[in-house]
């Protein structure tokens, strides 16, 4: 199995997120179908998709291009009774082929960024009805003031990172209004993601004590949680939640 798959695989989330920011996020949304159409883009092993469904009552088309996880998504959807809910779809967040205007509520946490923000925004727009509404959360910088160890980091790693304030605009001027925003709590980069991370680290780098390369994974991943706990003031995921605007 390649590393990254194999330090990844069994993770609750692939990205910082956790059950209540999900919740929050929702409780945001106002004027939903009784029973919405809703596309989880990126859905991973699909925590907040099964979330989504318990919380909607909607029909829920998660996609993601790594089939274990799709699997992994429909043996947790049979087992939670919603697998006449939750349809999983391997398909690339560039090409999905869904009719426009098909889905109430378009969702994805932690993915955006493959796609690029903008080019989500604007390229997923046309799924949604008039009116429907985009919630997706992405990494941002919350200060102006950058230390320069952090902006180093994330101009290799993620150059195309904004300020939450250039999101907010980068949202309007792709054709939505915004309805609300919020920085996900520091304890949703730990307790699902980071934290199981760092003990998956330890498991592998005795297994791969004498594989440079696998080690080398493994040590741009620990710097990554290590400059978090340094830096965690200076950026964050921010959930956006907008509206389709058709004026």
């Amino acid at each position: 199995m390649d590393i990254f798959w194999e330090l990844h695989t069994g993770l609750a989330r692939e990205a910082p997120g956790c059950d209540r920011s999900t919740h929050d996020a929702l409780a945001r949304i106002v004027g939903l179908p009784a029973v919405p159409r809703v596309l989880d883009i990126g859905c991973g092993p699909g925590t907040q998709t099964l979330l989504l469904a318990r919380q909607t009552q909607g029909q829920i088309t998660a996609v993601d291009t790594h089939q274990p996880f799709l699997d992994e998504l429909s043996h947790r959807a049979a087992k939670a009774g919603l697998a006449n809910r939750i349809q999983g779809v391997n398909v690339s967040m560039k090409t999905l082929g869904f009719v426009d205007g098909s889905f109430d509520l378009l969702w994805s946490e932690g993915a955006i960024y493959i796609m690029g923000f903008a080019a989500g925004l604007r390229t997923w727009r046309r799924l949604l009805k008039p009116g429907g509404v985009i919630a997706v959360s992405e990494i941002s910088w919350l200060a102006h003031d950058i230390p320069d160890e952090a902006k180093r980091f994330w101009a290799e790693d993620y150059p195309a990172m904004r300020h939450v304030n250039d999101n907010l605009k980068i949202i309007e001027s792709a054709g939505y209004s915004i309805v609300s925003h919020f920085v996900l709590p520091e304890n949703a980069w730990w307790d699902d993601y980071y934290l199981p991370l760092e003990r998956r680290l330890g498991e592998l780098r005795r297994k791969y004590s004498d594989d440079a390369k696998a080690n080398a994974v493994l040590d741009a991943t620990q710097r990554e949680i290590n400059l978090y706990r340094r830096y965690s003031a200076a950026y964050g995921y921010v959930f956006y939640i907008a509206r389709r605007s058709d004026r």
